[in-house]
């Protein structure tokens, strides 16, 4: 009994040996039938195991390889549509961008002719020719219409007005705006005096004093569209005078740059 459970014992943890590592002769009868029996049940359960699991994974192996195939087409299918989708969320902000980017360009082009655009203001008042003991003087009148010279420069940023001249010349296309004041004091004269765009009027003030009135101001502005090099004067016309002043600045003549305008608009 004790050799039959080494036997089983053996058999259990070993694969079933062989008839041949247990010669005939060297066994009882009882132990060798067991023996040939356990030999008969192993190998059976080993053909039935390997059967089993030659059946089972055919089908196994088909179930993964169709799993895998289903996935990557569904992966595929999935990474175009979100290759689609994300080509075009990236279409329309790519684009939008574009846009944005255009806008700043316009923006910093505007931002540099701005800084380039010269400054152009003046302000210039007339010295009279002559004056009394208080600094006042006439200019006129004169038979034919005579250009007004407002030597006395006030402010001439952008050194656009001439005071040997008096005429200002615009240094950029633009749109400008331009005001003018006229005094006289004495004399019981008319007053008046004419802005010239180039050589044509644009706008008169004047008054006919009356007797006894030796005193009046006139003033009158436009607002003129000029393109580069065009000339802006006062013009006294014939048989008015106006009065100027040594130390005040009684008639004067000032003008700026509203704001630059480009070429062919």
């Amino acid at each position: 009994m004790r050799r039959l459970e080494e036997l089983n014992i053996k058999a259990i943890d070993e694969s079933p040996p062989s008839l041949s590592v247990f010669p005939l002769q060297a066994l009882p009868c009882q132990t060798l039938c067991l023996h040939l029996l356990s030999c008969a049940v192993s190998r059976r359960l080993q053909v039935q195991t390997k059967t089993m699991m030659k059946k089972t994974m055919l089908p196994l192996q088909l179930i993964v390889m169709v799993c895998l195939s289903y996935g990557q087409a569904d992966d595929s299918t999935n990474q175009h549509s979100t290759s689609d989708c994300s080509f075009g969320s990236f279409s329309t902000l790519f684009s939008g961008l574009s846009a944005e980017v255009g806008n700043l360009r316009r923006e910093v082009e505007d931002l540099r002719k701005s800084r380039n655009t010269v400054g152009v203001a003046f302000s210039a008042a007339l010295r009279p020719p002559t004056q009394d003991s208080q600094g006042y003087g006439n200019t006129g009148p004169f038979q034919a219409d005579t250009n007004l010279v407002h030597t006395h420069v006030i402010t001439n940023v952008g050194n656009a007005f001439s005071p040997r001249t008096g005429v200002f010349t615009a240094p950029v296309n633009g749109v400008y705006y331009f005001t003018f004041t006229s005094y006289t004091w004495k004399n019981e004269a008319n007053i008046g005096v004419a802005l010239y765009k180039n050589h044509e009027e644009v706008a008169l003030v004047y008054e006919y004093q009356d007797k006894g009135d030796n005193e009046d101001f006139a003033s009158n502005g436009a607002t003129l569209q000029l393109a580069k090099g065009d000339t802006v004067s006062l013009v006294l016309p014939s048989g008015f005078q106006v009065t100027g002043n040594a130390f005040r600045n009684l008639s004067t003549f000032s003008g700026f740059l509203l704001f630059h305008i480009e070429e062919g608009q």
